[in-house]
């Protein structure tokens, strides 16, 4: 099956879809979408894994899990957010940080190639706008090893976990600005990163303005966060976008300081959980096919898109 082209950049404003913190979109144009993939089931994987401070450590893991999904059929393998590092000191990722066409990141291309696989790179550490910052980064590279899109984290994770710890991301990250949805053999692919999970307009806006039929969700999710919001949040984004979910988890202890959930699932437009790993701490990877017939069957069935009154920014309603 041909792909098209994927050079395409519009801003959302010329899409007449403004998201309200001045954030463009860039991707295919939208006419393309329902043509990106129809034919039979695509075999996928969703990993899990519990990366530390040793980039090669890390992609020995990596690599491991890639044969290991190839040799499964997988055609398409997601990694979760910060698969290449997880640092214990302060600053560490950034002095790391690379640009995409850096060393870290050829390296995967190379074993993408080599497998012939797709990988999903969530949360890569990317070389930031000054010495002081890094973007967090989502990586989409195909089967020839080329790097097809990418996704710089929108929302930022500043936040005083009860019972944990503080977090600042913004302290050595810049923030994104732009939404980026892809044509690939899976579907239509949305891209999203972590604590963006929490802010549901954004997927609004990759299904309903630009067609989104598969969201990915790279993710470190902290272990109270995790056993509270993380699976009744992504259940949630798959049933009002009618479209798979695929969120890749961190899982376990990185170190002294930072643990996370686990818990690396697929879900489906139902709501449906179709793949999961056994437990929240394993080194693995679940594996499902994804129909994407499903997809507009479930919106067939419930035409939500014909029947909403307001777009994502709410601006249609009337405030009184």
């Amino acid at each position: 099956m041909a792909l098209a082209s994927l050079a395409a950049s519009l801003p959302i404003a010329a899409a007449a879809a403004r998201f309200r913190f001045g954030v463009r979109f860039r991707g295919m144009a939208s006419a393309s979408a329902a043509g990106a993939a129809t034919g039979a089931p695509a075999r996928v994987g969703v990993v899990q894994m519990t990366s530390v401070g040793d980039v090669n450590a890390n992609y020995a893991t990596c690599s491991r899990l890639t044969k290991e999904a190839a040799a499964s059929g997988v055609k398409f393998l997601c990694f979760p957010e910060v698969f290449s590092f997880i640092g214990s000191k302060d600053g560490e990722s950034v002095k790391l940080a690379e640009p995409l066409d850096g060393p870290i990141m050829q390296r995967y291309c190379s074993l993408a190639k080599e497998s012939g696989m797709w990988l999903s790179l969530g949360g890569f550490q990317e070389k930031g706008p000054d010495d002081s910052h890094q973007y967090n980064t989502h990586v989409l590279i195909d089967d020839s090893g080329k790097v097809r899109s990418s996704y710089r984290k929108i929302h930022l994770f500043d936040v005083d976990v009860p019972g944990n710890m503080v977090y600042k991301e913004s302290r050595f990250t810049t923030a994104g600005d732009t939404i980026v949805a892809v044509d690939s053999p899976f579907g239509r692919l949305g891209l999203t990163v972590c604590y963006d999970l929490r802010f549901p307009e954004l997927y609004q806006i990759l299904r309903f303005k630009h067609e989104a039929q598969v969201l990915l969700v790279p993710s470190a999710f902290t272990k109270v966060t995790g056993e509270a919001h993380w699976e009744i949040l992504l259940r949630a984004r798959a049933i009002e976008t009618q479209c798979y979910v695929i969120a890749a988890a961190q899982a376990g202890k990185h170190n002294e300081k930072r643990e996370s959930y686990g818990d690396s699932i697929i879900i489906d437009p139902w709501g449906t959980v179709i793949a999961q790993l056994p437990d929240r701490l394993s080194t693995g990877f679940a594996v499902a096919d994804l129909d994407l017939s499903k997809v507009e069957a479930v919106r067939t069935r419930m035409p939500i898109a014909e029947h909403r009154k307001f777009d994502s920014d709410w601006k249609s309603l009337t405030h009184q």
